[in-house]
Parts: structure tokens; C-alpha cells; sequence
């Protein structure tokens, strides 16, 4: 799978701004934005593949971008191990959806790693209600109406795709993609830094060649957009009480019931609430005539969940463990081992592992990593629910 990306050196600002802006505009333009992102009023929101630093919006600034609230979130891309397949740059897919998506944060400032949207003033629903809380039916409704939204955008008003990008409807090739990024861009290119991590875990080699295989059986369903990454902190609960879907970076287009199977993992119902928010999915394809969308639906998700399962291993280690402090206290390999076991365990029946290690075990594995481990390549960044909006 490719990726698309902004050249580092690009400036681009809101249709307020000139289409073609003069040097003297260009810094300009620069020094506010500098201006804005040092000053120390704002508040900080964590994330794995953004620094979100959200500030109050002063003039000229606000009305060169025509800032449409009072914050705005300046968003810097960081230097993290990639873990999720990436086609488009989040700014284009956002400028993309604005018409037809009006909830979404609206780009206001591009600079090159950075960019400055607006403000969703809400609450992340993990943050009124973490994992394993129940939502209730009202916002299950909410979220499945989401998804629906999802499904219409049509293929026409999203950016252009790479040209290697698996024909619509194919769903066997869409599959194969993701494990092939998954075994190639995740497992075997960290493989020298953590492959003896993998291998002491009893994560095997061939970890993804099943999905490559069992693929073939998958129906065909037209693609629509997928966010691919719909989870509480992802999820704002606004004032009027709708809900609004931020952080876009992860966006491809693609088969639908992979959006349904990563939301149904990373949001960790309940067991009652996960099947009651897989009817009301199927129920609003129906109600919006996407009935093709269901085609083969309840194996078909099954294998796309068994996949997130398994994929999930991969950087769930690489995380637990490049989390870890050079001089890492006894807590921390607990912590760590815990979300790595907790891994371990959900991907047991995908991965078809003989036996999964207990915590002592996995600890004692983290531990002998720890001790030989070269310094890391980059930073990588733990995540955390911020303060409210994002």
C-alpha cells in the first residue's frame, strides 16, 4: 500500500488566504503560526501519530485562515514506527469531506509537518466512558449512524487513490493488502530491533500468510470510505449532543466490514453492546439501500476481526516495549507485559498459538530485550485520552 504525503517545504493556507502568496506573505503567515504554538496557555493532547497543542486563535491570524471558533489545534506529525497503512495525507482527506461531512475539523494551515485545523469542542466518549463501560443505545445508534454517513460519501469527493490501489468492490485483494502491509511494513521491518522480542513470545513468522490464504473467500462488496480507526478517544460527544469523528490520518477507501471489525476491537464493548452495534450497522445499510453491503457478512467479518486480532500483536509489542525507560522500574515491566499478555491472549485463536505465556513469562521476556537493546531509531509516543475536544 502506498502513501501519499505533503512535500516538507509546503504552505498551504484556507481559501482566504492567497492562492499564490507572496514570500513576505509566506513568513508572515509563519511567524504567527510560530507565534501561536509556543505560547503557553494552550493545552496538550496526546495521540500516536500527532503532538496536538490546542490554543486560542488571535488576530491576524484567525482571519487569514477564517478560523471558525475561537481554538484551534496545530497538529505536528511525529517521527513514529507506522503501523497502519496510510494512502492519503489527512489534510486532503479532510478538505475532502468538509462538504459532505460538515462535522469534520476543517483544515485551516498547512505547514509542512504541521498543520492547524479547528477546535471540536467536545467530550471523548472515552473519557465519560473508558473500555468495557457501557454506552447505552442512544449513542450506539449515533455511532452506527456514523458509519452509515461513512457508506454514502461518494467515491468521487475523496482524493485521488495510488494507482496500485486494489480494484473497488474487490474485497480478497483488500485483504491481501493489509497483510501484506502488516507482515512487510510492520513485522518484518522492525523484525531487527524486535524480533527476538517476537520470537520469545511465540509470535511465529508466518503470523499473516493465513489472512493472505483465507482471503480468497471473501465476498465482494462495493468499497466506501473507512476512517480505520473509530474508538472512544476518536469519538466527541458535542454540545447538541451529536457525535463527531476526529484524528482522519489513518482514512483509506476500501471494504467496509474492516471499518466494522477494527471499531468492534478497538472500542471494546461490552459483549452485549458489540452485537447490539453490529445489528444496528447491518440495519442502517439496509435502511440507506446498501444492502450490498452485507454481502457474506457474518463470516466474512469474523475473518476481518480474527485479522485486527492478530495484526493488533505486532504493534501492541512494539509499543509495550519501546514504552519502556532506560532504567525501567519493576511496575513498568508489569505494565507492560499486562498489554502485551492481553494481546497475546486476544489473538490466541487467529494466531493459532499452542500456548500463550503467562505474565511471568512475557515479563522475563521484556526483561532480556530491555537489557540488549541498541537505542531506539525514534521516539515512540504512548497514548493517552486528552482534555475535552479535540
Amino acid at each position: 500500500m502506498a502513501r501519499m504525503t505533503v512535500p516538507p517545504g509546503s504552505i498551504a493556507a484556507s481559501p482566504a488566504a492567497s492562492d499564490s502568496p507572496t514570500a513576505w506573505e509566506r513568513w508572515r503567515l509563519r511567524w504567527h503560526f510560530e507565534q501561536h504554538r509556543r505560547r503557553p496557555d494552550g493545552f496538550l493532547l496526546h495521540g500516536h501519530h500527532h503532538h496536538n497543542y490546542v490554543v486560542e486563535l488571535r488576530e491576524p491570524l484567525a482571519s487569514i485562515v477564517q478560523a471558525p471558533g475561537r481554538f484551534g489545534k496545530i497538529r505536528t506529525r511525529l517521527e513514529t514506527v507506522q503501523v497502519l497503512p496510510r494512502v492519503w495525507h489527512e489534510g486532503d482527506v479532510l478538505r475532502a469531506l468538509h462538504p459532505v461531512l460538515p462535522g469534520v475539523p476543517r483544515v485551516l494551515l498547512t505547514l509542512g509537518r504541521r498543520a492547524l485545523h479547528s477546535y471540536v469542542e467536545g467530550c471523548a466518549l472515552s473519557e465519560t466512558a473508558p473500555p468495557g463501560t457501557p454506552l447505552g443505545d442512544e449513542t450506539l445508534r449515533l455511532i452506527a449512524s456514523l458509519f452509515g454517513d461513512l457508506a454514502e460519501v461518494p467515491a468521487r469527493s475523496l482524493p485521488p487513490l495510488p494507482a496500485e490501489w486494489s480494484g473497488d468492490g474487490d474485497s480478497t485483494r483488500f485483504l491481501q493488502n493489509l497483510a501484506d502491509f502488516a507482515h512487510h511494513e510492520v513485522h518484518l521491518r522492525n523484525r531487527p530491533r524486535f524480533g527476538s522480542l517476537f520470537r520469545a513470545l511465540g509470535i511465529p513468522d508466518d503470523a499473516m500468510e493465513r489472512f493472505h490464504r483465507d482471503a480468497k473467500r471473501l465476498h465482494e462488496r462495493p468499497y466506501s470510505l473507512l476512517h480505520a480507526d473509530v474508538h472512544r478517544a476518536n469519538l466527541l460527544r458535542r454540545k447538541d449532543g451529536g457525535l463527531t469523528l476526529v484524528d482522519w490520518e489513518c482514512a483509506l477507501f476500501g471494504d467496509p466490514l474492516h471499518d466494522l471489525a477494527t471499531h468492534l476491537v478497538r472500542m471494546e464493548y461490552t459483549p452485549e453492546e458489540g452485537r447490539r452495534l453490529t445489528g444496528l450497522w447491518r440495519r442502517e445499510m439496509r435502511n440507506r439501500g446498501l444492502v450490498d453491503r452485507l454481502a457474506g457478512m457474518e463470516s466474512d467479518l469474523r475473518l476481518y476481526l480474527d485479522f485486527e486480532y492478530a495484526q493488533s500483536v505486532f504493534p501492541d509489542t512494539i509499543r509495550a516495549a519501546g514504552a519502556l525507560p532506560s532504567d525501567a522500574a519493576e511496575s513498568d515491566f508489569d505494565v507492560a507485559a499486562a498489554s502485551v499478555r492481553r494481546a497475546l491472549l486476544r489473538a490466541e485463536a487467529a494466531l493459532e498459538l499452542r500456548d500463550v505465556p503467562d505474565h511471568a513469562h512475557v515479563k522475563a521476556a521484556l526483561r532480556s530485550w530491555h537489557r540488549d537493546r541498541r537505542p531506539l531509531p525514534r521516539r515512540l509516543h504512548a497514548v493517552r485520552s486528552g482534555p475535552r475536544g479535540r
